[in-house]
């Protein structure tokens, strides 16, 4: 859809000045002397007016997709609204995005926050380490703890509210599988690979999979819901995975 030309300018404007990631239709809205209903009725969604810009010659920068936005909108979103207040004009305003858009990608909130709660955090990650396991139970452990480690420490907050919704069994908590709790399942997968051929005891692979989770998310929980930092992803991991394999019997016998 082509802009009119006051939209266009007032566009072009913003994008010289704030880059075109650095506006919001509200702005544009602002700039071009119009309210925001016969702005979008005109010039359609945020990215519609920098797919016409960049039509024009105006340089808007790599548009990366419309799914991929959204959800990186949701992040922002989330985290400062809730779960629970958050709509998903509000996801569409943050992504630049029409609502219509969100919903032909997502069908409705459910869907947004099923499809959110899957591509966030460590779980690709874990899995391919669950589905390829290396032959070093150790270095693999170490990789899983330290996936989940790096996941919390990066998004703390979003963690928080995540925890908290399951905690209260709010209407969400079925979409939100926060990573300390879904590790137990990928680590049972992974154990079971390795008790199949005799690397560990003859302890049940998901009991083990429980004890090493809940180590995890001990370490986790208390930032989550206390406040203060992470303690470091990478040296947590290996101490975790320490304790579960040798115990800490092992390292006093060692100390002179």
């Amino acid at each position: 859809m082509p802009l009119p030309e006051n939209i266009a300018d007032a566009a072009a404007r913003l994008v010289a000045l704030h880059g075109p990631d650095g506006f919001t239709m509200d702005d544009l809205a602002r700039e071009s002397g119009l309210s925001r209903a016969t702005l979008y009725r005109q010039a359609g969604s945020r990215e519609a007016v920098l797919a016409a810009l960049s039509e024009q010659g105006v340089e808007v920068g790599q548009r990366v997709d419309a799914r991929e936005r959204i959800l990186a909108a949701c992040r922002v979103v989330f985290t400062r609204a809730g779960f629970e207040a958050a709509t998903l004009e509000d996801v569409a305003r943050e992504a630049g995005v029409g609502p219509a858009t969100v919903y032909r990608q997502f069908g409705d909130k459910k869907g947004l926050i099923s499809s959110f709660a899957g591509h966030i955090g460590p779980r690709r990650a874990m899995r391919e380490v669950a589905l390829h396991p290396t032959g070093d139970l150790r270095a693999d452990l170490e990789r899983v703890a330290a996936t989940v480690m790096r996941y919390a420490a990066e998004d703390l907050d979003l963690l928080k509210l995540a925890m908290l919704e399951r905690m209260r069994g709010g209407p969400w908590a079925e979409f939100l599988n926060t990573p300390p709790m879904r590790a137990r399942t990928i680590l049972t997968r992974l154990l079971e690979s390795y008790a199949a051929n005799g690397a560990l005891g003859p302890h049940e692979p998901q009991r083990m999979a429980q004890a090493f989770a809940g180590m995890i998310f001990a370490f986790v929980s208390g930032p989550v819901l206390e406040g203060g930092p992470l303690p470091d992803p990478e040296e947590t991991a290996r101490f975790i995975t320490h304790v579960f394999l040798d115990g800490l019997t092992s390292t006093a016998r060692r100390t002179p």
